[in-house]
């Protein structure tokens, strides 16, 4: 007769405040040109008749607003990811 042997239960994976907060801005730091993408194609859902059409002027505002934010938004966490990158290990505890 065989006997399993006792395993302990396995822990949850816990990680390093710094290496979780790095991994959230790497994900962030992909997402956002797909999230840039999506708020540049929004101007063709918009109503294209004469009645109540959005002007193209309001199109092409809207879209270097949105280019100012993407810049914006990619410096942020550029500067984000430097900091954590630089930060001594040790600074967790």
């Amino acid at each position: 007769m065989t006997e399993t042997p006792d395993r302990p239960d396995p822990s949850p994976v816990l990680h390093e405040k710094r290496t979780y907060r790095q991994r959230r801005l790497m994900d962030a730091a992909r997402v956002a040109p797909v999230l840039a993408l999506f708020l540049w194609m929004v101007p063709l859902f918009w109503p294209q008749s004469a009645d109540g059409g959005v002007s193209s002027a309001t199109a092409i505002i809207y879209i270097f607003v949105v280019w100012a934010a993407v810049i914006v938004l990619t410096w942020v966490l550029s500067v984000a990811l430097s900091r954590i990158t630089r930060q001594d290990p040790q600074d967790d505890r």
